[in-house]
């Protein structure tokens, strides 16, 4: 799926923004906010960073995360906004080198792993696996008043549509990932043996994945 609008929302000002200038766009936005809480004096530590997670071309966030927060923050937000359904196993990247429970390394700070243009990957569920990238766009000092905040992420794409109709679609069908309106998903049930198949359409690229059924908190 590509789409031509790829739309998403600046939580910052509440427009409408194509991922094509998403990123100018917050920046420039960033500058204006009022949320900030910048310390007089900051140290080296307290630098806020601000970020793309994505999952192919339709799904991404930006957020920002303060440089003394740790990948076990960054873990847990990616969990409850995208993520989390039965509580799996999670691993990041970053430079070949693997963060996660096993290797007991969650703990590392921000400002110690991330830099401007910094990447990395990051896994949820060994089993049925949904991977993210990231990318670090900018760095400056101060200090959030959360840990973390999200300040934009894509709209639902228009792509998702009953196959049957082309009506909005509004479950996915985790056993084949058609989607269908509420109308046509009775048809299909009979096809593909029993409506515990059947999973809400949200805003995630785990959409139709091991039961997820949408984020568990309000960012």
């Amino acid at each position: 799926m590509s789409s031509s609008k790829n739309l998403g929302t600046c939580l910052l000002c509440s427009e409408t923004v194509s991922h094509r200038t998403i990123t100018k766009h917050l920046i420039q936005c960033i500058k204006k906010s009022e949320i900030i809480t910048p310390s007089s004096l900051p140290d080296e530590k307290e630098k806020i960073f601000l970020i793309k997670v994505f999952a192919g071309k339709l799904f991404w966030l930006y957020i920002e995360i303060n440089g003394k927060g740790t990948l076990d923050d960054l873990d847990y937000f990616l969990r409850h906004i995208w993520l989390e359904c039965c509580g799996h196993m999670s691993q990041f990247v970053i430079n070949n080198e693997y963060y996660d429970e096993n290797e007991g390394n969650m703990n590392k700070p921000i400002h110690r792993l991330f830099d401007v243009d910094t990447s990395f990957d990051y896994s949820y569920d060994f089993g049925s696996t949904t991977e993210l990238e990231g990318k670090v766009i900018s760095v400056r000092s101060g200090k959030l008043g959360n840990v973390i905040r999200l300040v934009a992420r894509n709209n639902l794409p228009e792509e998702i549509v009953c196959v049957n109709c082309q009506k909005i679609a509004e479950v996915i069908c985790s056993y084949c990932g058609d989607l269908f309106c509420e109308e046509c998903r009775k048809n299909h049930e009979d096809n593909c043996e029993d409506d515990e198949y059947m999973l809400p359409v949200v805003n995630s690229p785990r959409m139709g994945v091991c039961g997820y059924s949408g984020d568990n908190d309000s960012w």
